[in-house]
């Protein structure tokens, strides 16, 4: 396992997040992703005293984290992915379908290789929450899964085909986040991403592009979500 000594300004203690994870256990059987790595507790007392716990395995990678972001506002900045270039890796965002924000939506992204002579690359993904979760929690664990596809024919503006056009399409994508309310000031998170980029890229590059790239899209997200002004609802 990596651990990515990213420290994380956090109000909450482990003794905080490891109550709190008792408290919803429960909750966890009502999760739409299933067969997810578990964090150790080693892993929860890291993340609590301020560090991004990465873990990489083949395409799939994971991370665990207590932000110091009300769960509602960080719910906001992750759920508003169309503003997210410019703090995350993704260099372009579009809403295909659906409406800004809400369960359902399907946006095109488009990701650059950082290796050269690797194309660039693409994908539209569906992005969905767990409203059981969120009811039975009172909004304080909350779910978001995505799954990509590279369907050409989902992207209809000019300005998608422009993109998809000098990329190659991802050969497959999903995952999900997982938010739990600690207290009033600080959200533990947990982040799986499987991603398989296709031909071109060999193994060591796209796990090694894994690891860092969930590290730094949490960072992301808690950066955007403080200071990018999210349009969706703070809830």
């Amino acid at each position: 396992m990596l651990l990515c000594l990213i420290a994380l300004a956090s109000a909450a203690t482990y003794e905080q997040v490891d109550a709190r994870l008792d408290e919803i256990e429960a909750l966890r059987e009502h999760r739409i992703l299933k067969g997810l790595p578990v964090p150790s507790d080693a892993d929860v007392r890291k993340a609590a005293g301020g560090t991004i716990v990465v873990g990489v395995s083949g395409n799939s990678a994971w991370a665990t984290a207590v932000i110091n972001v009300p769960i509602g506002q960080l719910w906001a900045g992750l759920n508003d992915e169309t503003r997210h270039p410019g703090y995350t890796a993704v260099g372009y965002s579009e809403l295909l379908a659906g409406r800004v924000c809400e369960p359902g939506r399907q946006v095109l992204q488009y990701l650059p290789i950082p290796v050269p002579f690797v194309d660039d690359r693409w994908w539209v993904t569906t992005i969905s929450s767990n409203p059981k979760l969120a009811l039975e929690s009172g909004n304080s664990v909350r779910e978001m899964f995505w799954n990509g596809a590279v369907d050409p024919a989902a992207v209809h503006t000019a300005s998608g085909k422009k993109i998809i056009a000098k990329a190659a399409p991802i050969k497959s994508s999903s995952g999900g986040w997982l938010l739990v309310a600690v207290d009033q000031f600080s959200t533990y998170v947990e982040y799986f991403s499987y991603a398989d980029p296709g031909e071109g890229i060999p193994a060591s590059v796209s796990s090694k592009l894994a690891g860092t790239g969930l590290r730094d899209n949490v960072l992301a997200i808690t950066k955007f979500s403080k200071e990018g002004s999210p349009v969706c609802t703070v809830f």
